[in-house]
């Protein structure tokens, strides 16, 4: 038999939930008007939602265009 040990298990981070008021382009909580995407319902920040559209991103959720 082998004395080789196994290594623990890794470590997960600790669940962390998203509420209405979290925008995912700047990852904290929604500052000023809000943006919702259309297709999806994801709320943003309405200044993160236009740049986001300067910079050609997409929605996080669907990938559908920002359309602020």
């Amino acid at each position: 038999m082998s004395d080789k040990k196994t290594p623990p298990p890794p470590a997960l981070p600790p669940s962390f939930k998203i509420g209405d008021n979290f925008c995912l382009f700047h990852k904290g909580n929604i500052q000023g008007d809000i943006y919702t995407c259309p297709a999806c319902k994801t709320n943003y920040c309405l200044i993160c939602a236009k740049k986001a559209k300067l910079e050609g991103k997409l929605c996080i959720k669907c990938k559908q265009l920002i359309l602020p």
